[in-house]
């Protein structure tokens, strides 16, 4: 089977660059200043047990608290029980969102919202308006690396945004340097331009041959 010609080339490299082109323009997602609301949000609603820089309720944090609201997990707190009727048992262990390696667990910032709608905050699910959620996603979103485009959250267009942590899974420190570059000096827009032109380009070549 012969090497395939630089037409060729062409032709299979505009294809991947239309495919690229028709599904980075269908998605899209947050605005900046929903980002804002969102950190705002996050530091009035979230940062207590997640830390005041996403860092997880680690011990440093908790110095930062007066002595007596230190041990989260005596009893009459939100140890075991009995604490009062309204209060709830924290785990040991709560995760940090932003930093090297977190929120692996989510593929798209559909998933990430769900979770978040569904399952926060921790003592009462589900309890805060729609538009907070989306602005703690947009705000996750935005310190996660992934750039605004000036569309709103939209939970629908979501699932086609793929989490930079998961993304970048697997791949080595050269594959990830390649990646951001590529992220932050090719916009969608240019590399679909590239896909057409090399789809034009092995299609003339075609019909040169034919002619």
């Amino acid at each position: 089977m012969g090497s395939l010609s630089i037409r060729q080339w062409g032709m299979v490299l505009g294809m991947l660059g239309l495919v690229f082109l028709f599904s980075a323009a269908s998605t899209h997602a947050y605005q900046e200043e929903e980002a804002e609301r969102g950190a705002a949000v996050f530091a009035r609603r979230c940062s207590t047990c997640h830390g005041d820089q996403g860092q997880g309720l680690t011990d440093e944090w908790r110095a930062t608290w007066p002595p007596t609201h230190q041990n989260c997990w005596k009893a009459n707190c939100h140890g075991p029980q009995p604490y009062p009727e309204d209060g709830f048992t924290l785990p040991r262990v709560v995760p940090a969102l932003i930093g090297p390696n977190t929120l692996q667990r989510f593929t798209t910032a559909a998933d990430l919202y769900a979770y978040i709608r569904a399952r926060m905050p921790f003592h009462a699910p589900g309890s805060l308006p729609e538009e907070d959620y989306r602005a703690v996603t947009a705000f996750l979103l935005q310190r996660h690396g992934i750039p605004a485009d000036g569309q709103l959250f939209d939970p629908e267009a979501a699932r086609g945004v793929l989490l930079r942590p998961l993304a970048s899974r697997g791949k080595g420190a050269l594959g990830r340097i390649m990646e951001d570059f590529i992220r932050q000096r090719f916009p969608w827009w240019i590399l679909g331009g590239i896909g057409v032109a090399g789809l034009l380009w092995g299609m003339m070549g075609r019909l040169h041959r034919r002619s």
